[in-house]
């Protein structure tokens, strides 16, 4: 029997961090692997106080907890942060079993298992964690993460962007279905994207109209999977930029109603002014006559060029309003011509 123990002491002398103090806290005993990880060697640690590699950053609760624990006899389990001789920090996974005789307890045994790269991806993880959780509940964007149970889709987290296009709570929505919460989604073409985001990993909805009971809105938006199996929506309400481009197209085509009876009102005494000049009989004109008029001539047809050249400009950058104006000043210096 003290041989199988001697078997299993020597196996986790080899791979664990190992050490014994007294009541005190004063170090009995340290394997090598404690003076290669601590950098201090035997003669250093034997004798002094274990907070030789006390680090300072617990705060003292944390410790008198543990050495209550350990002083009633019990085993305590939990992660510290030490400090080795060169200044440098690692963390170990500690289990501190007393060793009690007669009930009492005499000494202490530690083994600890290092976890500094552990504990480095894992505050990472924690950094990456808190800013995607702000960036969730910031941004103006709705999201909605979604998960998939049997053939339903579950909602799963839902952020303020989205309670806010919505208008739903994110407590309203948690937990239920996507149809349930938002009936549109079939009859909208939406549920076709969370199956595809779900089968293939990515979905993209074009401009898409939603209706049901409580919202009327045009959105746009895209899926993504997680690696967990979810699948995140994050949309845009469009309806003010879709009801704005109505409303222009509408202008653009009164505009260029307008455009065309204004033109048409112009160019008309234009023209009659062309037919008028062709009329004349240039054989019975002096030579100052002919020249006048061929200058008249191709004066009123550069006029009418540039009639039509702004028409067509007007289409696109000038305002009813103005145009109407300037071609009924053209139109009045016609007649008065």
């Amino acid at each position: 029997m003290k041989d199988k123990i001697y078997t299993y002491f020597d196996v986790l002398n080899q791979h664990s961090i190992i050490s014994a103090t007294n009541l005190k806290g004063e170090i009995k005993y340290v394997n090598d692997q404690f003076c290669e990880i601590s950098k201090y060697n035997k003669n250093e640690l034997i004798g002094s106080p274990h907070s030789i590699v006390n680090s300072g950053f617990h705060n003292r609760d944390y410790f008198k907890d543990l050495w209550r624990t350990i002083g009633r006899g019990k085993v305590w389990q939990g992660n510290i942060l030490n400090e080795a001789k060169d200044g440098s920090n690692y963390w170990v996974a500690t289990t501190i079993v007393p060793i009690t005789e007669h009930g009492k307890v005499k000494e202490y045994f530690s083994v600890r298992i290092e976890k500094t790269e552990q504990m480095r991806l894992e505050e990472e993880r924690n950094l990456h964690e808190r800013r995607f959780t702000q960036l969730f509940n910031h941004i103006s964007e709705g999201v909605v993460v979604m998960k998939q149970e049997e053939n339903k889709f579950i909602i799963s987290d839902y952020n303020r962007g989205a309670e806010k296009l919505d208008g739903k709570k994110k407590a309203e929505v948690l937990g239920k279905e996507v149809s349930q919460i938002f009936p549109g989604t079939e009859s909208g073409g939406f549920s076709d994207y969370i199956k595809e985001a779900f089968q293939k990993g990515y979905a993209k909805f074009p401009i898409l109209h939603y209706q049901d009971d409580q919202i009327d809105s045009w959105r746009k938006g895209e899926f993504y999977k997680l690696s967990n199996n979810e699948v995140v929506c994050v949309y845009h309400d469009i309806t003010d930029e879709i009801n704005q481009l109505e409303q222009l197209k509408k202008y653009n085509e009164k505009l260029e109603e307008i455009a065309f009876k204004a033109s048409h009102e112009v160019r008309a005494p234009v023209a009659s002014i062309l037919g008028l000049m062709q009329l004349i009989d240039f054989n019975n004109l002096s030579e100052n006559n002919k020249t006048a008029l061929q200058h008249m001539a191709s004066a009123v047809e550069k006029l009418d060029y540039t009639i039509r050249d702004m028409v067509q400009v007007s289409y696109d950058t000038e305002e009813g309003k103005e145009l109407f104006a300037k071609l009924s000043d053209l139109k009045e210096h016609f007649h008065n011509a």
